[in-house]
């Protein structure tokens, strides 16, 4: 729905990254999953810093996996954004899976 219509993102994913749900925590961190170099890197690191404390085994390992999948695509940014962030140890190792 938001590659279709770029103009809601701020609309809601803005709002599902505050929610208290953690469905909806998870759904604005996974969105972009298979975006690629379409990624919006500072709204994505932006979510994931939002919600690196959580301790719902979903939304970690929801961080890691958007971040394994966008590392693909630009593995030095990953790389230095777990290295240069606290994220929970489960989504450390989920994102630098494939790039270690």
């Amino acid at each position: 729905m938001f590659s279709t219509y770029p103009k809601l993102i701020p609309q809601y994913s803005d709002l599902w990254i505050e929610d208290e749900n953690i469905w909806l925590q998870r759904s604005a961190i996974l969105y972009q999953l298979h975006y690629k170099g379409g990624t919006d890197e500072e709204r994505l690191f932006r979510y994931i810093i939002r919600r690196a404390n959580s301790d719902e085994f979903f939304v970690q390992k929801a961080i890691g996996w958007v971040l394994r999948q966008y590392g693909k695509t630009n593995p030095e940014s990953v790389k230095s954004f777990v290295l240069n962030h606290q994220l929970k140890p489960l989504s450390k190792r989920e994102a630098l899976k494939h790039l270690t």
